[in-house]
């Protein structure tokens, strides 16, 4: 009995000092609260003058804010209560500058299975802004980009999301603008890890 006392001793103290040597999950790995100084958007450029936009939005209570004009992040400090931002992601979640969300005037359409590259012009109405959450099956906003069936379709059988055929038009106090979700995932397969095509649009007809 004193051997398997002494044996049940050690193995407590060694799994101990393994955690007092352990990383802090917390500090490595911020995935709540304030995101720490870092680039959080990524806007690549192709020939055909459309932009792919990676955002890594992988924290689960912080949000990145992203200037879609000037094509950079802008920290939460200096985003919340502004209109220095005009679109923010979180995982899975997409708030616009608008409504419920921001002081700014954002707003977005969404147009099922309208293909992004042939869309030069944009729509004259069917645009929305940010709400408060209403009688649905979750506590989120209802973004224009969450309202509905969202802009995304869950697989149960294996666990991941992607992309609905939807190209969205958004209209910010510079212009219209063409999105389109590509991806939810980083190639190693992180979650949080949005790209997504933004074009200009001509405005619409009069």
């Amino acid at each position: 009995m004193a051997l398997r006392t002494h044996t049940r001793l050690a193995l407590a103290l060694t799994l101990l000092a393994a955690a007092g040597c352990a990383p802090n999950l917390q500090d490595d790995f911020p995935f709540d609260g304030a995101l720490p100084p870092g680039t959080y958007a990524t806007f690549t450029e192709g020939s055909d003058g459309a932009f792919t936009v990676n955002v890594e939005a992988t924290a689960k209570e912080a949000w990145v804010y992203v200037d879609m004009v000037q094509r950079k992040d802008v920290p939460a400090a200096d985003a919340v209560g502004t209109d220095a931002w005009h679109l923010a992601f979180q995982r899975f979640k997409i708030m616009t500058n608008s409504g419920v969300s921001g002081p700014g005037s954002v707003e977005v359409a969404a147009l099922p299975s309208q293909d992004f590259d042939s869309l030069t012009q944009a729509p004259a109405g069917g645009y929305a802004q940010d709400r408060a959450d209403g009688p649905d099956g979750n506590a989120d906003l209802d973004s224009p980009f969450l309202e509905g069936a969202g802009w995304y379709v869950y697989d149960l059988g294996v666990h991941k999301l992607a992309p609905r055929d939807i190209t969205y038009v958004v209209h910010l106090p510079t212009g219209y603008f063409k999105l389109r979700m590509l991806n939810y995932y980083a190639r190693a397969g992180t979650a949080g890890t949005l790209q997504f095509r933004w074009a200009p649009l001509l405005p619409p007809s009069m």
